[in-house]
């Protein structure tokens, strides 16, 4: 799109969610289009670089502008397209006044200056069907027999063969169904993707009794268990908010003693499945462990967040969604749709042929359009 733009004379200017992102579309540009027409724009450059950039992208040198949200304002001379990539992350909206969305901010310069607007993603939000609802733009999407080649395949639990095969498949956080399909993929040489929806260990603990959220005795702030183990390398519930740690519990409901994890972050999880595959790599990417940009083609296990799920060399093998209630039960009317663009997102990542297992009932919603690569 950036070459038809330029081979007219315009500018293009394109906008993703993040620098992980960016240095991806960088790098393509560098291949495929002119040396020196290229300006990129990230929060992360020194102020004197982004000054010249942005000098170059006003003066007409540079005809392609390649940022993040920032890069939404700048002066791309004769603008003859605007592009936005995964509309739907939050990183394209703006936290301070007056709040204004990357893909707003380009839908209304694409009509003040007559050009084409593109909002391209795995996964369709609402404001982006809207668009197409209302006539003010058109659909591109790939035919299903496209699809049927290079998506994966994904499988959810609760069909009544999986049921018969597995019973305890309906409560187990990985069932069997998961552990074959990384098994696979490992024994084929290739990495295996594992998304959870929290970081850290043990995020968040309830009553082992009554189930009731577990809270410090000082300040009513939720208990959680750290990565890193305390003196003595034993790990102990502590408060997340004023890090006293709590030796002994008492249930303010039903003075039950014991705790028990409400939430399993990717730390523990991590550690979980390299005992479960011991001739295994096992690499975290994560707000608390770092986010990795890329892993080789080899066989290893990733554990990452919604958003940090590096790219692997020729895609990984399988991939597991785990905790889907974790993502479904969000008290957020978006729910289902941030849902759906963070499974579809992981699931790309997956070589075509894969196998993608979703960790929830097969007759939700939001599970049955993946299981049909249905996002819109």
């Amino acid at each position: 799109l950036c070459q038809t733009a330029l081979s007219g004379g315009r500018g293009a200017l394109v906008v993703v969610p993040d620098g992980k992102d960016l240095d991806r579309l960088a790098a393509a540009a560098e291949r495929s289009l002119p040396a020196g027409s290229v300006a990129v724009l990230r929060a992360d450059s020194s102020p004197d670089t982004r000054y010249g950039r942005f000098l170059a992208a006003a003066r007409g040198s540079a005809q392609v502008v390649l940022g993040t949200r920032g890069a939404v304002f700048a002066p791309v001379r004769d603008l003859g397209l605007v592009a936005i990539w995964d509309d739907g992350d939050d990183l394209h909206a703006e936290p301070r006044a007056p709040y204004p969305h990357a893909r707003d901010v380009l839908v209304h310069r694409a009509h003040l200056a007559s050009c084409a607007a593109v909002v391209a993603g795995t996964a369709r939000t609402a404001e982006a069907a809207l668009l197409v609802e209302s006539g003010w733009a058109h659909e591109l999407v790939a035919d299903r027999a496209t699809l049927r080649a290079a998506a994966p395949r994904v499988e959810a639990l609760g069909s009544d063969f999986e049921l018969a095969r597995d019973p305890a498949a309906r409560s187990a956080r990985l069932p069997t169904l998961g552990f074959a399909a990384a098994r696979r993929a490992l024994d084929a040489g290739a990495p295996v993707l594992i998304q959870v929806p929290r970081s850290g260990y043990v995020p968040s603990l309830v009553c082992d009794r009554c189930r009731a959220p577990a809270r410090c005795g000082h300040c009513a702030g939720p208990l959680g268990i750290a990565p890193s183990p305390g003196q003595g390398g034993v790990r102990i519930a502590a408060c997340r908010w004023c890090a006293r740690p709590a030796a002994t519990f008492d249930c303010p409901h039903c003075h039950g003693t014991k705790l028990r994890a409400a939430v399993i972050g990717a730390s523990r999880t991590a550690e979980e499945l390299g005992r479960a595959f011991p001739g295994a790599a096992v690499r975290v990417s994560g707000r608390t462990s770092g986010v990795l940009a890329t892993v080789p083609a080899d066989p290893a296990i990733v554990v990452a967040t919604p958003g940090a799920e590096p790219v692997a060399e020729g895609g990984y093998g399988a991939a597991l969604l785990l905790d889907a209630w974790a993502l479904l039960g969000r008290a957020d009317l978006r729910a289902g749709e941030e849902t759906m663009r963070r499974w579809v997102n992981a699931a790309a990542l997956v070589r075509p042929g894969g196998q993608v297992v979703v960790a929830a009932d097969a007759a939700h919603p939001v599970v049955q359009a993946l299981v049909r690569w249905d996002p819109a």
